[in-house]
């Protein structure tokens, strides 16, 4: 048997001169080089952030009014600020918090599905302690392990004047009846959601008297699965039923409108002195009016001449004028 081509020394300096790139690797098609391609982005290309700013505007406008709420809810000076607005799943959500929370589950009806309130264990404890008139600096002492009774009532009546400002922020964007379905611990199963379901998680910084906590809104994606084109800035598809049966309804009433008609008998030319000397009892001479233009809320709709009709005075139609202005009138015939 002949020698090998190669020993175990060439070998080893073979391989790390390919690997340095001091040996040139060659093929058919000629030497090859390892090489960085450069890449650029196009100018079309776009990043998805899911920054929602529809709903941006939502939860600033609710930190405001949320303010409010606390402080009636409180009886203490209350500031809510908007945090942060970011897509996790539940599980993430809930390791954000340190320790045990305390969960607010709630209907947004009419969609379908839950969201949730998140508390942590030292919001509760500062929010009884506050609800109940306590002063303390210290931190609230609280058993890991399970929320009381009395602690789970005030977290619901904070969750109750969280969704009470929810409906009135959401209006314009939808009508939300929400209402408390119950509560839960951070670390229990919610039959409701999954540890993998996405969410988009709302939280904010609570200041109350001395005391500064944070809460949560978690939207579960495929409760609000409808809004989500809204929440990006996009427009809602109309729905043309609604919009056919809304102008048959505004046509059919339209005419039982009540509408103040007025006319101007005549019109006349006075020095300022002469007017300045009048007094009661003198008479104005208009002339003889016999034709003036009436007007519906101090928009001219005809022209007629003045008369007497039963006994009373009266304005016999001659034109009806035209919307556009500068518009020919038609004669009735």
């Amino acid at each position: 048997m002949s020698d090998p081509v190669l020993t175990d020394d060439e070998k080893d300096a073979l391989l790390d001169g390919m690997s340095s790139g001091e040996i040139e690797v060659h093929s058919t098609r000629g030497p090859t080089y390892a090489a960085v391609t450069p890449f650029e982005i196009g100018p079309r290309s776009r990043i998805k952030t899911n920054s929602y700013p529809r709903l941006q505007s939502l939860n600033r406008q609710f930190a405001s009014r949320m303010s409010k709420q606390a402080e009636a809810l409180l009886n203490v000076d209350s500031i809510v600020n908007l945090v942060s607005t970011a897509n996790c799943t539940y599980t993430e959500a809930c390791e954000n918090s340190d320790g045990l929370s305390l969960i607010v589950e709630f209907f947004p009806k009419p969609l379908d599905g839950s969201a949730f309130i998140s508390l942590s264990a030292n919001a509760v404890g500062n929010l009884v302690e506050t609800f109940f008139g306590g002063q303390s600096n210290d931190p609230a002492d609280h058993e890991p392990e399970f929320f009381t009774p009395g602690e789970t009532s005030v977290a619901t009546l904070f969750g109750e004047a969280v969704l009470a400002v929810i409906a009135e922020v959401w209006a314009p964007l939808e009508k939300l009846t929400p209402e408390v379905a119950g509560t839960h611990l951070s670390s229990g199963v919610i039959d409701s959601i999954d540890g993998g379901d996405s969410v988009i998680c709302c939280e904010f910084d609570l200041e109350f008297g001395d005391k500064r906590q944070s809460f949560r809104i978690l939207w579960p994606v495929t409760t609000v699965a409808k809004l989500l084109p809204v929440f990006e800035g996009q427009k809602r598809d109309r729905n043309a039923a609604e919009d056919s049966r809304w102008q048959r309804s505004l046509r059919s009433r339209v005419t039982d409108s009540i509408v103040k008609i007025a006319s101007d008998v005549g019109h006349t030319r006075m020095t300022l002195r002469a007017v300045a000397d009048l007094v009661p009892g003198d008479v104005i001479k208009i002339g003889d009016p016999r034709e003036g233009t009436v007007s519906a809320r101090n928009v001219p709709v005809m022209t007629g001449r003045f008369g007497i009709h039963d006994g009373r005075y009266a304005v016999e139609t001659i034109n009806w004028l035209e919307s556009e202005p500068g518009a020919p009138a038609a004669r009735n015939k």
